[in-house]
């Protein structure tokens, strides 16, 4: 089953890594602006929905 992992712009880098260390170098990982914690329903709503396009992207490799 494809997944994407999702993560705030900061952890990005970090999600890859794990990724790979535990031996899933073709993980995939869309990052979205950080940080949702404290970030409006509103504001964190509009960067989900600009976030489609990568997750769709992200899930056809």
């Amino acid at each position: 089953m494809a997944t994407v992992v999702l993560a705030t712009v900061p952890f990005a880098q970090l999600a890859t890594a794990s990724a790979q260390n535990l031996g899933l170098p073709d993980a995939r990982v869309v990052a979205v602006p950080h940080p949702l914690g404290g970030t409006d329903e509103h504001t964190v709503a509009e960067w989900g929905a600009a976030a489609v396009d990568g997750i769709l992207e992200a899930l056809e490799r």
